[in-house]
């Protein structure tokens, strides 16, 4: 499967120097006072839609993150092997792999998910979007969210990750491989990361 890495990303200000150099050899001084020189910082502007849903708590799944997806969700996406936990350098994650072509008789569907924490939740993904082969913007229950991928016909080929900001500093990353392209949803793997992303946050909300 070809997964998606996010580093993290730290957006620094531009700094704009202005000066006024000293007069020429023999003119006149223009003042008395000496020149100065200043600087002004500009905010870098925002990219990412802003959040309209409440920020959700994902410390009980950061936790477990293998709870993000109830069993019965999973079998919606095919045959799987129990779920393994798998925390990456961007945060805690949990991977289903699909069941052997051989006990099941065709390719199966792998399905990824991280709670993001490092990357500077969807602003930081839209800072570095020209990073990316594929980057499209996507909403899941009502939070933004971006399909960001280093390969741009990946989508098309059974590949998708789906970014869903659910706070400021948070992302949900769904990471989908549809490996039987006879699957009707081969060429549209984005569907299927959405589908998962919207169980993961439904069951995020529905934690106590």
């Amino acid at each position: 499967m070809r997964r998606l890495l996010i580093v993290p990303l730290v957006c620094a200000a531009a700094l704009v120097v202005a000066s006024c150099g000293g007069a020429n050899p023999g003119s006149p001084a223009a003042t008395d006072h000496p020149t100065t020189t200043s600087s002004v910082t500009s905010p870098t502007p925002r990219l990412a839609p802003p959040l309209t849903q409440p920020e959700l708590n994902t410390e009980s799944f950061e936790r477990d993150p293998c709870a993000l997806l109830r069993p019965d969700q999973v079998s919606q996406f095919g045959e799987h092997k129990p779920p393994k936990r798998e925390d990456g350098i961007t945060g805690p994650g949990c991977t289903w792999d699909p069941e052997s072509s051989l006990k099941t008789g065709v390719p199966g569907t792998s399905v990824s998910v991280t709670i993001n924490t490092k990357s500077g939740g969807l602003e930081g993904i839209y800072q570095r979007r020209a990073k990316f082969g594929y980057f499209q913007k996507t909403e899941v229950a009502g939070y933004p969210g971006v399909h960001a991928l280093d390969d741009k016909s990946g989508p098309a080929e059974g590949t998708c990750a789906s970014l869903i900001g659910i706070a400021e500093d948070r992302l949900v990353v769904v990471d989908v491989f549809i490996g039987d392209r006879k699957n009707p949803q081969y060429t549209s793997a984005c569907t299927v990361g959405d589908r998962a992303a919207g169980m993961v946050i439904e069951n995020i909300k529905g934690a106590k």
